[in-house]
């Protein structure tokens, strides 16, 4: 309950924070016309301040619950006057705060935001196919997304997504995304020099940022990481699952692009079952391995079956190939 009404409070003072003098002046004026009109109803009802301030405050809201009534014709011209005034300053308070609140839902939409922003949430520079493709698997993960593209408006509708519109490579747009308040950092932009370009600048600029790069073209992949990105992909390579196992785990990408680069020394292989293992649990066969081979198995694969990490107790049949994590 604590945590919902932390969000909530968070939330609205984001949504108010560029409006916040406007509605600092509505809302004191509208908070002195209620104490004088209170005073002038307990003088001269002769009534206490409390339940003068009551009474002033159902009258304005229109609530009137008629528990304190004016006695006097004094007190019916006070009344008259509150209802007035006192009414249509609290409508222009509530108009101005519907108008925020329309402006921020545009805003959101159209990309026109700039203090929007979550504590620990994911930026995204670009909005390449790559992208498209993942955006809405991440949105499943309830993850909090600043998106920086260039394109005419937001193209999910989550509370979790932000859309700021503006070009990568614009330093001025980046820096409305918070970046140094992220936990990390993905820049995929349909042109790859754009994505360089916008790598440079966040790797200058936030040297502390956790960076994941999406790239179509393998030959630009050491120029990234020659700069610091931490992660790249190359279409080739490139799963949105993949993405978002990184959002999760960082470094998730280079485990997986280990295992399947050819020119590195360990990855995934398969073996056929040994005869002294057939008949055993895939405990002893995961021992064996690692004592015989100094390889990891990691799964078995039967007949058309994939089975990843089975049960200890699992026993191996003739015929079982065994998937390990070892030397090619």
């Amino acid at each position: 309950m604590f945590n919902t009404l932390l969000i909530f409070f968070r939330k609205l003072n984001i949504i108010t924070s560029r409006h916040k003098s406007d509605l600092f002046r509505i809302f004191f004026i509208l908070v002195l016309i209620l104490l004088i009109f209170s005073y002038l109803f307990s003088y001269y009802e002769k009534i206490s301040f409390f339940k003068a301030f009551y009474w002033a405050v159902t009258t304005a809201t229109t609530v009137g619950y008629g528990d304190v009534t004016p006695a006097n014709n004094i007190g019916r011209v006070i009344a008259m006057g509150l209802m007035i005034v006192g009414i249509g300053i609290l409508g222009l308070f509530l108009a101005t705060i519907s108008s925020i609140m329309f402006d921020f839902k545009l805003g959101r939409i159209f990309g026109t935001m700039e203090s929007h922003f979550f504590n620990d949430h994911i930026v995204i520079l670009g909005y390449s196919n790559l992208i498209k493709s993942s955006l809405k698997d991440i949105l499943e993960e309830k993850e909090n997304i600043t998106l920086v593209a260039d394109i005419d408006k937001a193209p999910e509708d989550s509370a979790n997504l932000v859309f700021i519109k503006g070009r990568v490579t614009d330093e001025r747009v980046i820096s409305k995304a918070n970046i140094d308040r992220a936990k990390l950092c993905i820049i995929s932009d349909e042109d790859d020099s754009n994505s360089l370009i916008a790598g440079v600048n966040v790797r200058m600029n936030y040297k502390n940022t956790y960076i994941i790069a999406l790239i179509f073209k393998k030959e630009i992949e050491k120029a990234l990481k020659e700069i610091g990105i931490n992660e790249v992909f190359s279409s080739g390579s490139f799963s949105s699952k993949v993405l978002v196992k990184s959002v999760k785990f960082k470094g998730a990408s280079k485990f997986f692009n280990q295992l399947l680069d050819e020119s590195f020394k360990e990855g995934l292989i398969e073996k056929d079952t040994p005869k002294n293992m057939e008949g055993k649990e895939f405990y002893d066969v995961v021992k064996y391995f690692k004592e015989k081979t100094d390889e990891l198995a990691v799964g078995v694969k039967r007949k058309d079956n994939m089975l990843i990490n089975p049960d200890k107790s699992f026993v191996i049949k003739q015929g079982d190939k065994i998937m390990l994590i070892g030397k090619k």
